[in-house]
C-alpha cells in the first residue's frame, strides 16, 4: 500500500511554516482587530466560502459548521476532499478523496491544516499593504 500523500507536507522546514503563519494571522489580526488562532482562521474561510459575509449573533451550531465548511475549502488545497455536489441551500456536499494519515499527534494535525490554510491563501486571497483594503 502506497505512503499516504499527506505524510510529505509533515517533512517540510518548521520555521518557514511558522514565518508564514504569523506572517498570515498578524495580517489576519490587522484586518479584523484580533490575532486569529487555527480555528478563528477556518471560520474566516467558511464566511469567505458561503459568500454572505460575516452575520454577528450567529448560533453556535452554525460558527461549528462554518469551521467545517472552512477545513473542506482548506484541506481541498491538498487534495484531501473534494466537491462533489452541492444541497438545495447552496452549501457543497464534500466527499473525502484521501484518508487522513493515522497515528497524527495534535502537532502535526496543525501542522497540516495550517499548511492547507496558507496554501488557501495563497491561491485565493491576496493582501497589499494596506489593510483596509478588501481581499480578493
Amino acid at each position: 500500500m502506497p505512503e499516504n500523500p499527506l505524510l510529505a507536507h509533515l517533512q517540510g522546514d518548521e520555521a518557514l511554516l511558522e514565518a508564514r503563519w504569523q506572517d498570515l494571522v498578524e495580517r489576519l489580526g490587522q484586518r479584523f482587530g484580533k490575532v486569529p488562532g487555527v480555528e478563528g482562521v477556518l471560520f474566516l474561510v467558511g464566511i469567505q466560502a458561503r459568500g454572505r459575509g460575516f452575520e454577528p449573533e450567529l448560533p453556535k451550531e452554525t460558527k461549528e459548521a462554518l469551521i467545517m465548511e472552512g477545513t473542506w475549502h482548506v484541506f481541498e488545497r491538498l487534495g484531501v476532499y473534494e466537491r462533489v455536489g452541492m444541497e438545495a441551500d447552496g452549501s457543497w456536499i464534500w466527499e473525502r478523496v484521501v484518508p487522513t494519515p493515522t497515528g497524527l499527534s495534535v502537532e502535526q494535525q496543525e501542522h497540516l491544516l495550517k499548511i492547507a490554510i496558507l496554501r488557501y491563501f495563497d491561491d485565493e486571497l491576496s493582501f497589499d499593504d494596506d489593510p483596509d483594503a478588501p481581499a480578493g
